[in-house]
């Protein structure tokens, strides 16, 4: 392939206060212009990140930890690690509040050459329904406080910044929506069919299928997920990887994929 074309993109950092802002990357790797047609698209399932539920708005645990960052119950995250005794009284508890594994989990695909330069996109979805997305050039936030408070604002108002070109959006209301007519590969360590990450991101770069797999602590994938997977694969010999081992995974494999392309 001849033509090369080195791409710029808006980045967002974060302030002091965990907002994002815009830099520009000037050491983005080139890549082929006929290449920036297809895209892998990787989905953090199922997510559990979302506000402070009403119903433990009034928790003392909750009410501390409001007051100690000068904010309202319904402007803070569910954090397991925070929250725990109150989050007792809440319909699967053992599924929600944990940021930490959608933080971890993008620090491990977001700000890599693969999504830089549009070879890959990463969503997450939301237990809730949503879909929100992030652009190619964007900084998280490495402190997990200033990421809280960042997905906070995402989850009230559906994006970040407020003003401006969005960094972090909300893409759609539910996941079959944002799927359409593309398949989903579906990845679990209950799966029978083993494959390689590398097999997995070709054939998800050939056909436009998106790959997903869990950002929730405990539990089984939803009857709603499950029935909108076109095809369920395991790696590693089925081993119960933590959800940013699997996000690891798929940005090494993203990495082989854009050496191929370009060889």
């Amino acid at each position: 392939m001849e033509t090369q074309k080195t791409l710029s993109s808006p980045l967002a950092t974060s302030d002091d206060r965990g907002r994002v802002s815009e830099s520009t990357d000037e050491e983005a790797l080139p890549i082929a212009e006929d290449e920036l047609m297809a895209k892998v698209t990787v989905v953090l399932l199922e997510a559990a990140l979302e506000l402070i539920p009403e119903q433990i708005a009034g928790h003392p645990q909750v009410v501390r930890t409001a007051r100690r960052y000068g904010l309202r119950p319904g402007e803070m995250l569910l954090d397991a690690g925070i929250h725990w005794k109150a989050m007792r009284s809440l319909e699967a508890w053992w599924r929600r509040g944990r940021p930490d594994i959608v933080h971890l989990s993008l620090l491990n695909l977001l700000e890599k050459a693969p999504v830089r330069e549009g070879l890959a996109e990463v969503f997450v979805h939301l237990q809730d329904g949503r879909v929100i997305a992030f652009s190619p050039g964007v900084r998280l936030p490495k402190n997990y406080d200033r990421f809280k408070g960042l997905m906070a604002q995402v989850l009230r108002v559906g994006r970040a910044p407020p003003e401006g070109e969005p960094l972090i959006w909300t893409a759609a209301k539910d996941l079959r929506g944002f799927l359409g007519n593309r398949g989903l590969i579906l990845l679990s360590e209950d799966a029978e069919v083993e494959e390689r990450p590398a097999d997995i991101v070709r054939e998800a770069y050939e056909t436009g299928s998106a790959i997903g797999f869990g950002a929730f602590p405990r539990g089984p994938f939803s009857k709603d997920v499950l029935s909108l997977a076109t095809k369920m694969v395991r790696i590693r010999g089925g081993e119960p990887l933590k959800a940013w081992d699997v996000a690891c995974a798929l940005s090494c494999a993203l990495y082989d994929l854009a050496e191929r392309l370009k060889g």
